[in-house]
């Protein structure tokens, strides 16, 4: 235990502790700060989040017919007030716009009338006119549920349109904005990518900076020598948990800024455009796609030491490692955000986990093997 415990403290140096922080730094205000400062995105993404929470808040997790017929009401009273907001409006009435129907089907061509939409919008920013617009668009959505679906199941297998139907079977409709759902998948990617270069700079010098030093050749001549290999991968899966679970927790706290904790019990099946092969809550999704994280950042951190034992100098296992990442990247989002999608066929994911974690176990044996039988007049 007193060696394992060694060997992670030569992993936390201060040079790793400082360039980790760095690197987090850097691409926080890159590519993950955006999705936490400007959330929701403008208009019409504020209205649909305010009134997504007004759903949530009034309706609960999901919505039945008779809560739809009341989301119904809403809008209707709110178009009276849109008429109301018109017609005491003397350039709207000079303009032929006398209600919110008028309102709707301007002619975009008649200068007057489209200066004045643009000022309502626009200028004034008039918060009934983004809401019934969004409702609206929640509304149509789901009264034409039906053909929807029968859209989707024109680009999908058998096995998909069997889904799909039992969705619809079992009342699963979409009703609820995917602003938040969206965000969150927007924000977990560059997180999910901070955290894995995260894992490769801490486990990388594993191994190479030992050969590096000449240590091998006087660790070899021990008894214990070559037990250090496993030691060392050890620290190195000890120091990647480390490494998640800080930066997790760091980048969650700061998401937590976004406030969609109401959304938590909404089930994905009832968000916009979230077709799934199984039926999480919003939270649970979130949940997997952590559990996505750990594993992906295992699978790194075991190739990453694997490629340090064999790789001959730092220049050497950069490459490599860029190259092996830069192929992960591209495959991230089906790995991470679409980790239950419909739209993949169901074997994918777990299939491409099994893969990647048994590549990487193989690689590991391959090098303890390797080093078992290493002589140790090797330079």
């Amino acid at each position: 235990m007193r060696i394992l415990w060694n060997e992670i403290k030569k992993i936390w140096s201060w040079k790793i502790l400082l360039l980790l922080f760095v690197v987090n730094i850097v691409l926080f205000f890159l590519v993950i700060k955006f999705h936490i400062t400007y959330f929701p995105n403008g208009r019409p993404g504020l209205d649909s989040y305010r009134i997504s929470v007004d759903m949530v808040m009034k309706y609960g997790a999901d919505m039945d017919e008779a809560e739809l017929a009341d989301f119904k009401k809403t809008y209707q009273a709110q178009v009276q007030e849109a008429d109301r907001y018109l017609q005491s409006r003397k350039e709207f009435a000079e303009a032929g716009i006398r209600s919110y129907e008028d309102f709707l089907n301007i002619d975009r061509n008649n200068e007057k009338q489209a200066a004045l939409r643009s000022k309502v919008m626009i200028e004034e920013k008039v918060d009934t006119f983004w809401e019934l617009q969004e409702r609206k668009r929640l509304i149509g959505f789901h009264d034409r549920k039906e053909a929807v679906f029968d859209a989707y199941k024109n680009h999908t297998d058998a096995k998909q349109q069997a889904h799909l139907e039992q969705s619809i079977k079992g009342g699963h409709y979409q009703v609820y904005s995917e602003v938040v759902m969206a965000n969150f998948k927007d924000f977990i990617i560059p997180v999910a990518i901070a955290i894995l270069i995260s894992v490769v700079l801490v486990v990388s010098p594993v191994f190479i900076k030992d050969r590096a030093g000449k240590i091998l050749e006087l660790q070899y001549a021990a008894k214990k020598g070559r037990e250090l290999y496993k030691t060392k991968a050890a620290a190195g899966l000890i120091s990647t948990f480390v490494v998640i679970t800080v930066l997790l927790t760091v980048y969650f706290v700061l998401y937590a800024r976004n406030h969609t904790s109401m959304f938590f019990k909404v089930p994905v099946h009832a968000m916009i455009g979230e077709f799934a092969w199984y039926d999480p809550t919003f939270l649970q999704y979130i949940a997997l796609t952590v559990i996505a994280i750990y594993l992906l950042g295992f699978v790194f951190a075991l190739l990453a030491m694997a490629f340090s034992s064999i790789m001959p100098n730092y220049i050497s296992l950069i490459g490599i490692q860029m190259f092996v990442f830069g192929m992960m990247m591209y495959g991230l989002s089906y790995l991470l955000t679409n980790i239950i999608s419909l739209w993949m066929p169901q074997w994918v994911v777990p299939t491409s986990y099994s893969v990647m974690a048994v590549v990487a176990v193989i690689f590991i044996m391959l090098m303890w093997k390797r080093e078992k039988k290493r002589d140790i007049l090797m330079s």
